[in-house]
């Protein structure tokens, strides 16, 4: 993501008008950009480890406003 990030802001695009476009949802319901991306690349990931890839644009949005990837960096208590 972080190479997508570079490449928008090589443009010369304002950042607030690059933010605006990743938080562009294209397809009501289906996510945002920034969502979408996210999918794709996990269904790389996924793909690349044997893996059938099945991570939609509104999948990456459920787990983003519940706020699940927040506690992922950290060990589950018990």
């Amino acid at each position: 993501m972080r190479k997508i990030l570079d490449a928008l802001a090589q443009t010369g695009i304002r950042a607030d008008k690059i933010q605006r476009f990743l938080q562009a949802e294209p397809r009501p319901g289906q996510g945002t950009v920034r969502d979408m991306i996210a999918a794709d690349m996990t269904n790389q990931l996924l793909a690349a480890l044997g893996q059938a890839p099945g991570q939609h644009g509104s999948d990456v949005r459920q787990l983003r406003e519940r706020g699940n990837w927040k506690d992922l960096d950290r060990r589950p208590l018990g």
